[in-house]
């Protein structure tokens, strides 16, 4: 197995030993570029080195390491992973690649899959933000996440104190290590043409072995809406027709089956034509719908953009 080289920065191993030595969940917490996958990169084989069973929730659903954008993503690993090959996981189908406007839905996902990986035996919880921290709205989400998983661990990654808004809400609980880091001088910025780009390649590696599949929309259950670029709801007949739109197709559990997308739309015998990876079609019960649609490159583009 080929060895990742990470450029570690300074702190990083007092990390390390304080999540072997106490165990429990972690957030990872930064703005955007700042190095938290890097990180998680860095902690994970060390951690399993040392004989230490540990999940990662990826749950930075725009520039997704475990899955597909769009979704929030789980491994549990006892081993070092190769990280330039596949490895298991398990995903969660939020529909965007940003949280702001999915915050429920987007919480709901990662309190399935913290849950998940105590399910399977993870000594050690590591979850990896999205960079949306900002504003209120960017206080709130991070502060709701805390609120939800109950952390034993805060490791901030910050060039200078750009999220300690949001790290004094918590400077006087005893319940909780909190850790300042500063990014790895490796850590290259990436512009918003290199994060699209780098989705498509994620979504053209996830799509590759899709199938077409027809489903009839009398036995499966619709859910979620499509908003448009304008912040106008799609009614569903219209939604149903836009070719390329991405689907999240889930179980009668709600668990996310695998994703999809629109090919064609029969609307006089109500049946979808859709191409996915999923092996098992006949578990799909519901079909949720994204406001995100796929070109022929697999760059996404919200409807009406």
């Amino acid at each position: 197995m080929p060895i990742m080289e990470i450029q570690t920065s300074e702190g990083w191993t007092d990390v390390l030993n304080a999540l072997e030595k106490e165990r429990g969940l972690a957030l990872l917490l930064g703005a955007t570029d700042t190095g938290k996958s890097t990180l998680a990169k860095y902690l994970i084989p060390e951690l399993c080195r040392r004989g230490v069973r540990t999940a990662l929730v990826d749950a930075d659903i725009g520039q997704s390491l475990l899955g597909p954008p769009t979704t929030i993503g789980l491994s549990v690993f006892e081993s070092p992973p190769d990280w330039e090959g596949n490895f298991p996981s398990e995903i969660f189908f939020v529909g965007s690649t940003t949280p702001e406007g999915h915050f429920p839905l987007h919480l709901k996902g990662i309190k399935r899959m913290v849950d998940r990986a105590l399910f399977w035996g993870a000594e050690i919880i590591l979850v990896d933000t999205t960079g949306f921290t900002q504003g209120d709205t960017g206080k709130e989400l991070k502060a709701r996440k805390v609120d939800l998983l109950c952390p034993r661990f805060l490791v901030a990654i910050q060039r200078a104190e750009e999220i300690d808004h949001i790290l004094t809400l918590y400077g006087e609980n005893p319940e909780l290590m909190i850790f300042r880091l500063k990014p790895s001088d490796h850590v290259k910025s990436r512009s918003r043409e290199e994060r699209r780009a780098y989705r498509a390649k994620k979504f053209q590696e996830y799509f590759k072995n899709s199938k077409p599949h027809k489903l009839t929309l009398g036995t499966v259950q619709l859910s979620g809406e499509v908003i448009d670029a304008n912040g106008f709801s799609i009614p569903e007949d219209w939604a149903l027709s836009i070719k390329g739109l991405l689907l999240g197709l889930l179980d009668s559990y709600e668990d996310t089956v695998a994703l999809g997308l629109i090919e064609d739309y029969e609307e006089g015998d109500s049946a979808i034509q859709i191409s996915t990876p999923a092996k098992n079609i006949q578990q799909v019960k519901t079909l949720r719908f994204s406001s995100l649609r796929l070109n022929a490159s697999y760059e996404d583009d919200r409807i009406g953009s």
